[in-house]
């Protein structure tokens, strides 16, 4: 499981980022082809925030379609599963936009 490496690089930029002050919230977007499961993600935070400026914050995950363009018709679109062909023309040139993605959104930090 790599979450618990990447949940120990969050909270290493949370601490770098919050200038000593207690982090209440960790927002994340996470792709749906990341590989990230994000029960995983959420499970990690919460055993791993102890001890840190995060050990009171809440994690809240966006998870990102997946969203191709095809190169023969220049259309985009969602994609609900793996299939990558354009739902317009059929054609199979296409690039994945989104949904690859995980990164942190914001931090909020309780003020004094």
């Amino acid at each position: 499981m790599h979450e618990y490496t990447i949940v120990q690089s969050m909270l290493d930029l949370c601490e770098k980022h919050a200038n000593g002050k207690e982090v209440t919230k960790l927002a994340v977007k996470i792709g749906k082809m990341s590989g990230i499961e994000p029960h995983f993600l959420r499970e990690s935070f919460d055993v791993f925030k102890e001890d840190t400026l995060c050990h009171n914050a809440t994690m809240e995950m966006e998870l990102i379609d997946i969203t191709i363009k095809c190169s023969d018709c220049q259309k985009e679109a969602m994609v609900d599963s793996f299939n990558f062909y354009c739902p317009y023309c059929g054609g199979g040139n296409t690039e994945v936009l989104t949904g690859q993605e995980m990164h942190i959104d914001y931090i909020e930090v309780k003020e004094a």
